[in-house]
């Protein structure tokens, strides 16, 4: 399934829900009164849920997914880093991971798909050309992609994964140095 085929609202209503199941369990603890004064039919909360901030940052990287809009990359960047803080970062934890296997849920492909869009085709290169650059072999790129030492995207349509070339080059820098 390519993501112009992709149900963007309902992935994004999925991932609202899930959102504000894990918000409301937390808030139940912390402000019980608060969560006990919430009265909002099913319908009704999906509607407020799509209306609010985060809800259209959702709606926002679907229409730049789908060429629809076209923003800064800066935007695009903090808005996807905004979905996975508040999807992965654990409270207490210093920082958080993505798992991998998220990138291939529809959410996961709708995020890459709008950060693909972000960047031009040659600020990209692909995982071979990135380790033949830095000397290392695939597995080494694809576990500082996990470590977010390499930044990367996904074209959703091709299927292929790109490393961001500045970070290619910043991290090449990084290794003459300290050889």
């Amino acid at each position: 399934m390519d993501a112009q085929s992709l149900n963007y609202q309902r992935v994004i209503d999925d991932a609202l829900k899930i959102l504000y199941s894990h918000h409301y369990r937390l808030m139940s603890r912390l402000l019980p009164r608060v969560i006990e004064q919430i009265d909002l039919s099913e319908k009704e909360l999906l509607e407020e849920l799509r209306a609010s901030p985060i809800g259209q940052v959702l709606q926002r990287l679907a229409a730049i997914a789908q060429g629809r809009l076209i923003e800064q990359r800066e935007r695009i960047l903090e808005n996807i880093e905004l979905v996975l803080q508040l999807l992965f970062w654990a409270p207490g934890a210093e920082d958080y991971s993505v798992p991998r296997a998220f990138w291939e849920s529809e959410l996961g492909r709708l995020l890459s798909q709008a950060k693909f869009r972000a960047y031009e085709p040659n600020e990209l290169v692909s995982i071979t050309q990135a380790a033949h650059r830095l000397g290392v072999t695939r597995p080494t790129i694809y576990r500082w992609m996990d470590e977010r030492k390499l930044e990367y995207v996904r074209d959703e349509h091709s299927g292929r994964t790109f490393i961001i070339r500045r970070d290619v080059e910043a991290l090449r820098q990084q290794l003459q140095e300290s050889a």
